[in-house]
């Protein structure tokens, strides 16, 4: 006979068996947990341990585990925060605009509005093409309807969607979009929110900056934005409107001849000293979120990343022997998961 032990999740109690994984024994109750790929890969489902004990097979960070991966050995209670629920939705591209050479702004409108969190990311199909993840977000200027999804995307020469992108993906195209995912949503808070972020990984970052600031005006925040290129630097007037509204910001450039108004260097270079009150958000480049969530984990801060890996990246058990000490000591303490797939491929 099965053992069976007690499992609470978010408080609602529910009887389960010792060996299931918190994910399937949630979904065997009625109780789902949110969940994307199901595999360790996606970090959706990622809970906080409340009470008890759990196998954690080697996705423990802080006081979470993935609820897919993590397996029932004793009573335990856990909690995560409430998400909506992943949809379908049909649209058109609306525009495209040139927001550098490199970047465009993608907006679709929907035949009926897709809610998120600010943070969170979409699977979009545009005609037909693969499906890509990109994090919705808003204008520059702050502009945006419900109805609307505003991305803002990268081209890659050598990928199969981002080069057809004022092309063949015009005004009128047929979009179809599945989420949200993701849990680098914004979260109210009392303690600072840093948000930090390189190239397209503004869009999400400028998501979860203007939700602060209009839900929380008296919290402290911190964004630092920056690209390789000086050209690439199109997030200038949404860093204006929250330097209006109290914010610090910060620009970086780590290429050639750094305009008057970026500092050299990366984006880490520039992070203040961070402190366990302090929330963390970082999204862009896998490499400069590792590093930020290294800076986090040593200091005790929350922190919760949105890594942009290409769409052809595949998660491998055994890192390269070039692996760098931050990404060893990142796959070590994560168990090798991976975020959504680049939204600039």
């Amino acid at each position: 006979m099965t053992d069976r032990v007690s499992l609470v999740v978010n408080g609602r109690p529910i009887s389960a068996g010792a060996g299931q994984t918190l994910l399937d024994a949630g979904l065997a109750s009625g109780q789902a947990i949110p969940h994307d790929c199901a595999t360790g890969q996606c970090d959706t489902c990622r809970v906080r341990i409340h009470s008890g004990s759990v196998d954690d097979a080697g996705t423990r960070i802080g006081d979470t585990v993935l609820a897919c991966r993590a397996r029932l050995t004793a009573d335990i209670a856990i909690e995560f925060d409430e998400v909506p629920d992943v949809v379908r939705r049909a649209g058109i591209v609306d525009s495209v605009v040139e927001l550098t050479a490199e970047i465009v702004e993608v907006t679709v409108a929907l035949r009926k509005r897709l809610i998120y969190l600010p943070g969170q990311y979409l699977r979009v199909s545009f005609a037909g093409l693969p499906a890509r993840d990109y994090s919705p977000t808003l204008r520059v200027d702050g502009s945006g309807e419900l109805n609307e999804l505003i991305f803002q995307i990268r081209r890659q020469p050598d990928g199969v969607v981002s080069p057809q992108l004022g092309g063949r993906i015009g005004r009128g195209t047929a979009v179809k979009v599945e989420g949200p995912f993701g849990t680098a949503f914004h979260r109210l808070g009392r303690g600072r929110l840093v948000v930090v972020s390189s190239g397209v990984g503004f869009a999400p970052a400028w998501a979860v900056a203007r939700a602060s600031r209009l839900r929380e005006p008296e919290r402290d925040l911190l964004v630092v934005a920056g690209t390789r290129e000086p050209q690439n630097l199109y997030m200038r007037p949404a860093l204006e409107w929250l330097r209006d509204r109290g914010a610090v910001t910060i620009l970086t450039c780590s290429g050639r001849n750094p305009p008057s108004d970026a500092r050299a260097g990366r984006p880490t270079l520039h992070l203040p000293r961070l402190t366990r009150e302090d929330t963390v958000l970082a999204a862009g480049a896998p490499e400069m979120v590792a590093a930020v969530q290294f800076l986090a984990a040593a200091t005790g801060a929350t922190c919760y990343a949105d890594p942009f890996y290409a769409a052809t990246h595949k998660p491998d058990r055994s890192p390269p022997s070039d692996t760098n000490f931050l990404q060893r000591f990142l796959q070590r303490v994560a168990g090798n998961r991976t975020a959504k797939t680049d939204p600039v491929a």
